[in-house]
């Protein structure tokens, strides 16, 4: 799909350019492959990216730097981040960029 080519071209983008490109995903927090490893404060712990075949979870993708987890108390469902998101693109499409 979209954020499949996105990434495709954010990966391309990244091996050309020397600058970091700052990417945020947004995820449920329900569906995320070892939610344990990412529990904690201050607390800076290896995040394993290889998904389990057999698991009907997900791993986050590793192409983001940077992730928004949206927790509704569903586990294994899609759909807890869709209403965030769209409230933080509007957001984000109606502030002023300063070009100077």
């Amino acid at each position: 799909g979209v954020i499949r080519h996105v990434g495709d071209a954010l990966k391309d983008h990244a091996s050309k350019s020397r600058g970091k490109i700052c990417t945020i995903g947004i995820a449920p927090w329900g569906i995320v492959e070892n939610q344990e490893d990412l529990i904690g404060k201050d607390v800076v712990r290896p995040y394993q990216t290889m998904s389990n075949p057999i698991s009907k979870l997900t791993v986050l993708n590793s192409m983001h730097s940077h992730f928004i987890l949206a927790d509704n108390g569903t586990t294994g469902k899609y759909g807890a981040e869709v209403k965030l998101r769209r409230h933080l693109e509007k957001h984000i499409s109606l502030q002023k960029i300063n070009t100077s």
